[in-house]
């Protein structure tokens, strides 16, 4: 909730805007919404009250309602310091919401022209540029930026890391995610993203400021996760499919990102996969590439098919970190059931050949 002073609310509304916060504090978002909504026909003119409102509809997804709930609270000029934190949220809506990275900068440069200071504005400003547009070095500039006003800010560290990796300055990168993993020890993006670095220098290894948790010494062909790390951090939150029946089914991929998890039917001869919102399988997760691998359906000389995995874009870029199936990494693999295939920090698929709607419930 907003530190405004007073609230300018009385009486029931009052008590509605109340019940309101309560409720997104247990994320009762619609809930909340219809209590901020009750208000809101009484008081239309608090700008406290849109705010909350956006806040609520932008954790339901409803992106564009929630950017108009924002656009509503600035309109009714709130003060500098609560202004400053409408468009830095906007911002947010409009970046990790719908993929309008040039339109979220433009928020936060909104936000930081009230207040220069606001590390968060800086950091999220930096991933729009690294993540949305590619642009490297204005992202690892706004990242400067956020460390020097919150020097222990690991997020910024490990994002400037990444921004570093694209420009091939790998002992920078690896440098940064020392700063990272030295504040937060168990940030296994940070950890993840340093033996990607540490592997792409083409320097012996390097051991790490800190005893990192993701993938422990790194991975490459030669140096594949050991089979312990690899049940305890990949397979474990995959409910165990038996295999397929002999009449073969639609083949599904569960996947598993910070939205939680869902099965993707797959019937299309191929897919597009990555952060890209208009990407056929969309990842929620910045620490995955834009595009960050290709699904092909491949025709079989039996009359059957299978899919094959490809690394990043067909004839074109891969993706930053690679893939891992089954604890290694690959470039081109063909698919098979029960094959868990690792994007990147908590964003993660297995394969299964046939859909489990179409198997025995007992088998379960």
């Amino acid at each position: 909730m907003l530190d405004t002073g007073q609230l300018p609310l009385s009486g029931d509304p009052l008590l509605w805007f109340r019940k309101g916060l309560l409720l997104a504090a247990t994320k009762e978002y619609e809930q909340a919404v219809v209590s901020y909504d009750c208000v809101l026909k009484v008081r239309p003119d608090c700008f406290e009250v849109w705010y909350e409102r956006g806040l609520a509809l932008e954790n339901l997804g409803a992106y564009h309602e929630a950017i108009a709930s924002y656009d509503r609270a600035l309109q009714l000029r709130p003060p500098k310091e609560v202004a400053c934190e409408v468009w830095q949220n906007r911002g947010d809506a409009q970046q990790y919401g719908l993929g309008e990275y040039a339109n979220a900068i433009a928020s936060y440069d909104k936000a930081l022209h009230l207040n220069s200071e606001h590390y968060q504005a800086w950091q999220n400003r930096g991933n729009a540029l690294l993540y949305g547009l590619s642009h490297y070095e204005a992202a690892i500039a706004s990242y400067d930026k956020a460390v020097h006003l919150k020097p222990d800010y690991y997020l910024a560290w490990r994002n400037r890391g990444n921004a570093l990796v694209e420009l091939a300055r790998y002992n920078e990168a690896i440098a940064s995610y020392d700063r990272a993993l030295e504040i937060e020890p168990t940030d296994q993006a940070a950890s993840y993203g340093r033996s990607c670095a540490v592997e792409r220098s083409g320097l012996a290894y390097k051991q790490p400021t800190t005893n990192p948790v993701w993938y422990g010494r790194g991975y490459s062909e030669l140096n594949p996760l050991e089979e312990a790390a690899l049940e305890a951090n990949e397979t474990a939150v995959f409910t165990h499919y038996p295999a397929p029946s002999p009449a073969q089914q639609q083949p599904v991929f569960v996947l598993e990102d910070e939205q939680g998890t869902r099965e993707i039917a797959l019937e299309k001869s191929s897919y597009s996969i990555g952060r890209d919102p208009k990407s056929d399988i969309c990842l929620h997760s910045q620490f995955v590439s834009r595009h960050h691998a290709t699904l092909l359906k491949v025709l079989q000389d039996d009359g059957t098919y299978m899919y094959q995995l490809v690394d990043g874009v067909l004839g074109g870029k891969r993706s930053t970190n690679g893939l891992l199936v089954n604890g290694r990494k690959q470039r081109v693999w063909d698919l098979a059931h029960d094959d868990v295939v690792v994007f990147g920090p908590q964003v993660r698929a297995i394969y299964l050949a046939s859909s489990p709607s179409a198997l025995d419930a007992d088998l379960y």
